[in-house]
C-alpha cells in the first residue's frame, strides 16, 4: 500500500506491519513533513494513480489550454525525471533514512521509503507574468529601452539634389531671348500698358491693333459738288476678334507729301457694334481740302486726341 506526505503529495510504499493498527508517526524523506500515518489513510496503489492523475487533470488544464501539443510521453518523460531527481536528493541527505520519528523502527524491519516512480508528482509550477520580464509583456512597457539606455534609430542618407550651373553668357542669352518673345507676342499687352510704344511697333512693320477692328479698302477721293471741291474717304471697318466690339467715333487726318498732318476732322461710325467677324462700310466727306494734301489716314479717335496730343 501507499501513503501520501499531506504537504508535498509524495507517495511512499509501506507495508501493514509497519504502521500497526494504531498507526504512527512518520516524516516525509522530501519535505520533512511529520504527519500520523494510518492504516486507514493509506491506499493502495492503483486507487491512488486514478485520484492522482484525477487531480492532475484538473491542476493542469489552464497549461493544456497553452500547450495543446504535449503528449502523453512527454509528461510521462517529465514524472520520470522529477522523481529521479527525488531519489538522489533523498540518498544525498544524510537523515532521510530516519523517516519515523518514533519509535525507531528497526532497520531490518523497516523498509526506507522511496518516492513510487510509477505516481508523477505535481507539475511545475506555471510562471507568473511578471516573470518572464518585459520583454513578453504587451503594450508600451514591452518597447520602453532600459534606464540609461538610448534608443537609436536608423539613419538615411538622403542622396544630394544635383546642381547646375549656367555660365553668365548662357543666362543672358536665354533671359533675352524671354524678353524678346513677350514683346513680340505679348505686344497688345506692351501698348496698353505703354500706349507710346504703338508707334515703334508701327515702324518696325508690326502695327499693334488693340480695338480688334481693321480698316479695309480705304481711298478718297476729290468730287465737284455745286462747284465745291469735296474730299470723299471710304472703307470698310472689320471684326478680327471672336467677340462683340464697341465703335469709337473715326478720326481722319490729311497729311502733305512729308507726313505731317496738316488737318483733321471725326466722324461717326456706321454702327455702334460689331459682332463677331462681322465688317460695315463708313464714308465721310471733307469740303474745301487743303490744296497741298497727298493723303489721307484713318483711325479711331482716342483719349490722347482728346487731350491735343
Amino acid at each position: 500500500m501507499l501513503i501520501v506526505c499531506p504537504s508535498c503529495a509524495t507517495a511512499f510504499k509501506v507495508t501493514t506491519s509497519v504502521l500497526g493498527e494504531t498507526g504512527r508517526q512518520v516524516r516525509c524523506a522530501q519535505c520533512r513533513t511529520v504527519w500520523l500515518a494510518t492504516p486507514e489513510s493509506a491506499i493502495e496503489e492503483p486507487a491512488l494513480a486514478s485520484a492522482g492523475a484525477e487531480e492532475l487533470a484538473g491542476r493542469n488544464a489552464p497549461q493544456h489550454q497553452e500547450q495543446a501539443g504535449d503528449d502523453d510521453a512527454d509528461w510521462g518523460a517529465a514524472f520520470a525525471e522529477e522523481a529521479e531527481n527525488k531519489a538522489e536528493d533523498k540518498g544525498a541527505g544524510g537523515d532521510d533514512a530516519d523517516l519515523f520519528a518514533e519509535p525507531p523502527v528497526p532497520e531490518a524491519t523497516s523498509p526506507s521509503l522511496q518516492p513510487d516512480t510509477d505516481v508523477p508528482p505535481l507539475p511545475p509550477r506555471a510562471k507568473e507574468p511578471d516573470e518572464d520580464g518585459p520583454a513578453r509583456r504587451g503594450g508600451r512597457e514591452a518597447s520602453q529601452p532600459e534606464p540609461g539606455r538610448r534608443r537609436l534609430r536608423p539613419t538615411f542618407s538622403r542622396p544630394r539634389a544635383q546642381s547646375f550651373k549656367v555660365s553668365p553668357p548662357i543666362f543672358i542669352l536665354v533671359v533675352g531671348a524671354a524678353i524678346l518673345a513677350t514683346l513680340l507676342f505679348g505686344r497688345e499687352h506692351v501698348v496698353r500698358t505703354v500706349p507710346d510704344s504703338a508707334g515703334l511697333y508701327e515702324s518696325i512693320g508690326l502695327p499693334v491693333n488693340l480695338r480688334g477692328v481693321e480698316f479695309r479698302d480705304v481711298k478718297g477721293a476729290n468730287e465737284i459738288v455745286d462747284g465745291v471741291v469735296v474730299l470723299v474717304v471710304e472703307g470698310q471697318l472689320v471684326n478680327i476678334t471672336a467677340k462683340a466690339v464697341d465703335l469709337p467715333r473715326l478720326r481722319l487726318a490729311v497729311r502733305d507729301a512729308g507726313g505731317k498732318e496738316i488737318y483733321t476732322w471725326t466722324a461717326t461710325p456706321p454702327t455702334p457694334r460689331l459682332e463677331p467677324g462681322g465688317s460695315a462700310p463708313f464714308r465721310s466727306r471733307l469740303a474745301s481740302p487743303p490744296p497741298d494734301g497727298t493723303s489721307v489716314e484713318v483711325r479711331f479717335f482716342t483719349r490722347l486726341d482728346a487731350a491735343g496730343r
